[in-house]
């Protein structure tokens, strides 16, 4: 088990970064491809505040390259989200195996975003105040995914120093 998650700060971020995330992927980002007769009134008054809000023309008009991302976040991100719920918890020594991964699907799909909403005809202000709300998901991602690579990296490197030292005695 290891260390308290209070004494590990970068997942303690992880684990609160997960406990917002998760849900919200289910309140905002899943309404695109939810039926609409599924959506309780609640859910489409925060998807219209939003939309009202930031005019984030993904949740006006969801593009198809939009909804091929939702569909990763319903069956790769959030499985994962709600593993690593535990997994950090627990200090689980897949954590940098699983994360890995989820962090480059994050920068890639969230990067995307970023880059096609830079060329939508919106005035900057609007395009300022959605990098205030994408930015972090890119900043954490990006953080995420080079944590995960060291960590993982230092596992190969121990591995190798084990097998070397194993090798040399064996001669």
């Amino acid at each position: 088990m290891g260390d308290s998650i209070f004494s590990r700060k970068r997942d303690l971020v992880y684990l609160i970064h997960f406990s917002i995330s998760l849900p919200m992927a289910f309140l905002m980002d899943l309404q695109a491809i939810y039926p609409s007769s599924m959506v309780p009134s609640f859910m489409l008054s925060l998807k219209n505040y939003y939309i009202d809000n930031y005019n984030d023309r993904f949740f006006v008009e969801t593009p198809p390259f939009f909804k091929l991302f939702i569909w990763s976040e319903l069956f790769f991100q959030a499985p994962v989200m709600l593993w690593a719920l535990g997994g950090l918890y627990r200090n689980s020594p897949k954590i940098p195996l699983v994360l890995l991964p989820y962090s480059t699907v994050v920068f890639l799909t969230t990067v995307t975003c970023m880059f096609e909403f830079a060329f939508w005809p919106v005035p900057s202000p609007e395009k300022v105040e959605l990098c205030k709300l994408y930015g972090p998901y890119l900043a954490i991602s990006a953080f995420m995914g080079v944590d995960m690579y060291l960590r993982l990296n230092n596992v190969i490197a121990q591995a190798s120093t084990v097998s070397s030292i194993k090798m040399k005695k064996a001669e």
